[in-house]
């Protein structure tokens, strides 16, 4: 196999990651919206999946201004970002004043 091959195949594995995440975000979305409490889920954590998912997602678009390749990667970045955005406004929205 070509170098180029072993890169189109990382890509097209690239490109599944944000549907395999759905199966994690999913359920998380689901008991947010059910129980509209995020008392027991931690907003720092989220907070810092956030960051790290768009430092993540810079460092994706800035290889693909630079080398014109990784447009998976650009794809899989962006969604996973927006995953922990909707994750963290839920986690937000729900989160209810100590007593």
């Amino acid at each position: 196999m070509t170098p180029d091959d072993w890169f189109n195949i990382a890509g097209a594995l690239q490109s599944c990651v944000p549907f395999l995440s759905l199966t994690a975000y999913i359920p998380q979305w689901r008991t947010l919206l059910r129980s509209r409490s995020s008392q027991n889920v931690s907003l720092a954590a989220w907070i810092i999946w956030t960051i790290t998912s768009a430092i993540a997602l810079l460092y994706a678009a800035a290889s693909y201004a630079v080398t014109g390749r990784g447009l998976p990667l650009v794809f899989s970045t962006t969604l996973l970002f927006l995953f922990c955005e909707f994750t963290l406004l839920l986690v937000y929205r729900f989160r209810k004043p100590l007593p």
